[in-house]
């Protein structure tokens, strides 16, 4: 090829790469959609939760992964979990009295619900010292007089969503808890499951390396 050929092919290729790059974003309305790649989607907890440790914490802070870790594992953490066992329990006889003395023990216990026991140590009512004017007791007021026999029980192996739907279907705010042949566990409040619900104390911490159900599965065992 001469170097006449190799000059105007060169002449050539300039004119078409000008060409292309003035003709190619007005083309670019009539050519076909691009297909874009679709985003990651988690298809399991482990993959969600890979996300969610690699979300900045400008974005997602430790609460907020608290809360969302507290949700995951809310259908499979069992009530043993969050309940305060029984050895933490303060029990109340159907015969006891409830004087001044008695009142100041029980308010200072931190606890505002107790078990009240008949003569076969079960429980046959509950004390709420919230309905209680401790000005209007004295020693010779009898504890009966502000029992209430509603008493519900939920089992120590239930989920917390099954408890949820205890304390909704019953009206309550506290349930005892027992095991698969009645034996008292435990108790548990609708305040301790608001309080995991909105995650501070009892969901691991994405941050620590600690999958969000890791205290499901601990409850499993």
């Amino acid at each position: 090829m001469t170097k006449q050929n190799n000059h105007n092919h060169s002449f050539f290729y300039k004119i078409m790469a000008k060409f292309t790059s003035f003709i190619d974003p007005k083309l670019e309305k009539y050519r076909p959609p691009k297909k874009k790649e679709p985003p990651f989607t988690p298809k399991t907890e482990e993959e969600l939760i890979a996300v969610i440790k690699r979300t900045p914490k400008e974005l997602l802070d430790a609460n907020t992964r608290n809360l969302l870790a507290s949700a995951m594992a809310f259908d499979k953490m069992a009530v043993s979990v969050i309940m305060s066992p029984k050895r933490e329990m303060n029990f109340l006889h159907e015969t006891d009295f409830l004087g001044p003395l008695t009142f100041d023990k029980l308010y200072k216990s931190g606890a505002n619900r107790f078990p009240i026991l008949d003569e076969n140590d079960q429980v046959c009512g509950i004390l709420n010292t919230d309905n209680v004017d401790p000005l209007a007791i004295t020693e010779e007021t009898p504890i009966a007089k502000y029992m209430s026999t509603d008493v519900y029980f939920v089992r120590a192996d239930y989920t917390l969503e099954m408890l949820l739907a205890t304390f909704i279907r019953t009206n309550s705010s506290y349930c005892i808890v027992v095991d698969k042949n009645a034996n008292i566990k435990g108790d548990v409040t609708l305040d301790t499951l608001i309080f995991v619900l909105f995650g501070r104390e009892i969901a691991d911490s994405f941050d620590n390396d600690a999958s969000a159900l890791a205290v499901a599965k601990r409850s499993e065992k």
